[in-house]
């Protein structure tokens, strides 16, 4: 799966993690709940793994994402040009990197 075949709207944030190993590397980790299309039910858990990481913007309101969690406080994503963009209830997260990976968890 990749990013563009996501179900963005409702998605419920888990985790977010950004690390640099013992090379150099930079990883930053992303773990939502998405429906599978806007018929389901159910979501399921994802993560998508933003790998070689050159620069990040990460801005979240706690209060907002917490209160949205149960209708859903991701609203939209996509990839452009080696940039992911992510849009929470009141937040967003930018990443350019030179990897993207999206696996069902």
């Amino acid at each position: 799966m990749n990013i563009d075949n996501l179900n963005w709207h409702d998605g419920v944030l888990i985790e977010t993690s950004f690390y640099i190993d013992k090379k150099g590397q930079s990883k930053l980790v992303v773990i939502a709940d998405f429906y599978s299309n806007e018929d389901s039910k159910k979501r399921s858990k994802y993560k998508i793994s933003c790998e070689g990481v050159v620069k990040c913007n990460l801005s979240l309101d706690a209060v907002e994402l917490r209160d949205n969690m149960f209708a859903g406080n991701i609203s939209n994503g996509y990839l452009k040009t080696k940039t992911f963009w992510l849009y929470f209830t009141d937040g967003v997260l930018e990443v350019t990197a030179q990897d993207f990976d999206v696996v069902q968890c």
